[in-house]
């Protein structure tokens, strides 16, 4: 890669199942690039669902379509048996260990808490992922860096785990630090541990949850391994329709309500905080600014057209019927709420619909796009 070329770096948010929308926006981009392209990201950044993702195809960094065929194929074959234990013996037998686990005495080790077993997601990231090829890449000078953010139960803390090159430093932030470790799966299938709804996954001696819990500022991670463009596709649930507020929220409101803001108000609060920082900077001399030690990041944001409810309403009959039964014990209709339900709806034809949605949307957004990672 040219040294003065600018660092672009891909930022995923997470959101479950949803996260298939930028998979289908990366399946336009990567259509606008020569068979053998290298990648015009230099830094990928995920958490949560982004976090496989952005792992996915930083292990083809020397050729961008190809990473993005892969992704597309394993998306695309998905079932919720290849994310967790979803049949009537796989889902009693989880449930009923987690019950007889806090039965036993304080001093046996319990498992974390999870109403799924993800662990037919870690034999399938194993299958799909060869780490080995990140470090390929980092040492060839296709990739830069990337990074994985996960939440810390024991301190409170959002955590960046990240691989890249030898410039790259921890950091020490508010609320959030950067630690350099190899990416494997335990990384992943930490970011992606949505509370409550899959166990937290150990690394080292602590356990670590979903990346998006602590996660007060998405962008650094980025910013910290040196981009200078950030493009970053999130799966902000569009609210279309109209609810009928003079209803007292039940389970399933507060919980959808509690997991878009998890995943999404971070990240804005976020990006109207980089925006007034450019404002500034454009005021400032380029002299000023390098003496400061900061930069213009220019970003694209790109998020969802259309509601992700109504798809899941269309498609939640493909979920196993122990896993709907599940929901409906715990207070859940997925059709009824299918704010919660667009999270775990691993089933073909939904995703299908998402990868066309997000496809769509980047065909849309074309022009801006290609002027943005030239």
């Amino acid at each position: 890669m040219a040294k003065d070329k600018p660092k672009i770096s891909l930022l995923l948010s997470g959101g479950g199942a949803r996260a298939a929308y930028q998979v289908g926006v990366l399946k336009a981009i990567s259509e606008w690039y020569p068979r053998v392209h290298h990648s015009p990201f230099t830094i990928y950044c995920g958490t949560s669902a982004g976090a496989i993702n952005v792992t996915a195809i930083a292990s083809y960094a020397s050729c961008f379509r190809l990473g993005v065929k892969k992704l597309e194929w394993i998306w695309a074959r998905l079932h919720s048996r290849r994310i967790f234990r979803a049949s009537t013996l796989g889902m009693t037998g989880h449930l009923m260990n987690q019950w007889f686990a806090r039965l036993q005495a304080e001093h046996h080790d319990r498992p974390p808490f999870g109403l799924l077993d993800n662990r037919p997601l870690r034999q399938l990231l194993n299958q799909v992922n060869n780490y080995e090829r990140l470090e390929k890449q980092i040492l060839a000078g296709n990739l830069h860096g990337i990074s994985v953010t996960v939440s810390s139960y024991k301190s409170g803390q959002s955590v960046s785990f990240f691989q890249g090159q030898q410039a790259l430093t921890d950091w020490d932030r508010a609320k959030s630090k950067g630690r350099r470790s190899l990416i494997t799966t335990e990384h992943l299938l930490a970011s992606a541990a949505i509370p409550l709804v899959f166990p937290a996954t150990r690394i080292g001696q602590s356990y670590y949850g979903d990346g998006s819990i602590h996660q007060l500022a998405p962008l650094r991670p980025s910013l910290k391994m040196g981009a200078d463009k950030i493009l970053i596709i999130d799966l902000i649930n569009q609210k279309l329709d109209e609810k009928d507020y003079t209803k007292a929220p039940g389970l399933a409101t507060l919980g959808g309500h509690l997991m878009d803001t998890i995943f999404s108000d971070t990240l804005t609060a976020d990006l109207e905080h980089l925006s007034r920082t450019n404002a500034l900077l454009h005021a400032l001399p380029t002299k000023q600014q390098k003496k400061l030690g900061m930069k213009i990041v220019e970003h694209v944001h790109l998020s969802p057209s259309q509601s992700f409810e109504p798809l899941a309403r269309k498609y939640y009959c493909h979920m196993p019927p122990m896993t709907r039964t599940l929901m409906r014990l715990i207070g859940i209709s997925p059709r009824d709420d299918a704010a919660i339900t667009s999270y775990i709806l691993f089933e073909p034809a939904y995703i299908h619909a998402l990868i066309e949605l997000g496809y769509q949307d980047a065909l849309e957004k074309e022009a801006i796009l290609r002027n943005f990672l030239k």
